[in-house]
């Protein structure tokens, strides 16, 4: 992993990047779903970019489901739990066929590392009371996967990625201590000016 960053971060230091892309998007996998924020510097071979993002994740529980209340008329949640994970990534995409595809799409390889910040609340009790003193803690994380880049008019672009994401923990958080698992990343991108 060393070697990983070391390599970032000389590429980062040494290498021109002219072209700066930001994006947001979805993310769907096998513990639960979430949103997500990306920058991306592309390098001018257009061969690799260097990218960082910050998600959100709703972390789902494996008998998790909606039932309808006939007493109140409403959809609820059953069997639910109250935890929440900010992945903080960095990484790089690699585009092997570059000036060897006609068309307006990039496929890619990916690789990010970084952090995950876990936040567990109480599984009963009010919005407030779940949420009034939850427990936290910080664990290592990454994603490792293929997608493609489809590029539109206008400077715009759409990324869509899967692959693995890797989110061990340090201890246990609601009777598990690993939530890594397949993951679905489509990113809706925009150059920046």
């Amino acid at each position: 992993m060393k070697l990983f960053l070391s390599f970032i971060l000389s590429t980062f230091l040494y290498a021109e990047f002219g072209q700066i892309h930001n994006g947001f998007g979805i993310d769907i996998g096998s513990s639960g779903s979430g949103i997500f924020i990306t920058r991306q510097a592309t390098h001018e071979s257009e061969k690799f970019s260097l990218n960082g993002e910050l998600r959100f994740y709703d972390i789902k529980a494996s008998d998790e489901t909606i039932i309808y209340n006939y007493y109140s008329g409403q959809y609820q949640s059953v069997g639910g739990k109250s935890l929440m994970m900010l992945p903080f990534l960095f990484g790089a995409n690699y585009y092997p066929f570059v000036g060897q595809i006609e068309n307006n799409f990039s496929p890619f390889i990916t690789a990010r590392v970084g952090g995950v910040l876990s936040i567990d609340g109480k599984e009963t009790g009010t919005f407030r009371e779940r949420w009034q003193s939850p427990d936290t803690q910080i664990s290592p994380g990454g994603f490792f996967g293929i997608g493609i880049d489809f590029k539109l008019v206008g400077q715009s672009s759409v990324s869509v990625m899967v692959g693995l994401e890797v989110l061990p923990m340090n201890k246990k958080i609601d009777g598990m201590d690993d939530y890594s698992g397949r993951l679905i990343h489509i990113s809706f991108n925009r150059r920046s000016k």
